[in-house]
């Protein structure tokens, strides 16, 4: 009696097994809707994968945003806008910025070559537990998230993300090829990392251009050289005057050397961007924010 009973646990055994080993899969049960593309999508195909290899993404997977804080995806009205708003005021300014009389010489090279390949858009701001409220942010030189898509209107919101752009841009060129460490130089003490929320309104005086500017030397680029495209000589002219001798001594150090570093690392010339930018940022108002015509 009892062979029988260890033939029939194993007969049962060996029947399991083999029913275990034929339900196994290597196809994940874990399976994402399949998107079906919009004239949106069909438009974004058209002006930002086949020209630059550049992703899009607006329908926000959760895998990709960060668990820290709770966000929403954003409305494609918005993202349809941002698109539009980033192509002519960030791409194609650089594109225009890069062109020349020599005809051998792409200008797309440029935005190929650095822009990151991810545009990623988050509906909501990513508010931190201290109050402070991102933006934007740069991700391994690979993608740029931009944040509080639903909030968007142009009136309000073009102009500072056009200008959040240059920031974030400006961090992956620092990756790519670093600024000159004669930069951190120019105000050695002045760095103060989280502690810049709580400071003073002396920045200027200070040799930076803002307070977050004293986070960090990283941040201090970026902030001193998107204020370089984004700023008029009238308003760095102000800055100056307000920051006193030092200060402004400090300030016209700093951005020589972003000057000279983007022309010898790049082929930028920040003037020439800065030009470009302002008479783009000015013809926003005549543009179609609707429309998916080319």
């Amino acid at each position: 009696m009892r062979k029988l009973n260890i033939l029939i646990l194993l007969a049962v055994l060996c029947t399991c097994l083999s029913c275990s080993k034929e339900e196994l899969s290597s196809e994940s049960i874990f399976k994402e809707a399949p998107a079906h593309d919009t004239e949106f999508d069909r438009w974004l195909q058209r002006n930002y994968v086949e020209p630059y290899n550049i992703r899009f993404e607006y329908r926000m997977p959760d895998r990709e945003t960060s668990f820290n804080y709770w966000v929403s995806p954003p409305n494609v009205r918005e993202s349809i806008m941002i698109a539009k708003l980033l192509k002519f005021s960030t791409i194609e300014a650089m594109i225009e910025m890069m062109a020349s009389d020599d005809e051998s010489v792409d200008p797309t090279l440029f935005v190929k070559n650095y822009f990151p390949k991810v545009i990623f858009l988050v509906g909501s701001f990513e508010i931190s537990n201290t109050g402070t409220t991102n933006l934007a942010s740069a991700e391994n030189g690979l993608q740029i998230n931009i944040l509080g898509v639903n909030f968007f209107t142009v009136e309000k919101d073009a102009e500072r993300i056009a200008g959040t752009m240059l920031h974030e841009f400006t961090h992956i060129l620092d990756g790519i090829y670093a600024c000159p460490s004669d930069y951190k130089e120019v105000t050695p003490d002045g760095y103060v990392g989280s502690r810049y929320t709580n400071l003073g309104n002396d920045y200027l005086q200070n040799g930076f251009v803002s307070n977050y500017a004293r986070c960090s030397v990283a941040e201090d680029i970026s902030e001193t050289c998107g204020r370089m495209i984004s700023l008029t000589d009238a308003e760095w002219e102000a800055m100056y005057a307000s920051a006193g001798a030092e200060g402004a001594k400090c300030l016209k150090a700093k951005n020589e050397i972003i000057r000279k570093w983007l022309l010898d690392s790049y082929g930028v010339d920040v003037r020439k961007w800065n030009t470009i930018y302002h008479r783009r940022v000015s013809e926003l108002g005549n543009m179609d924010w609707e429309s998916l015509d080319d």
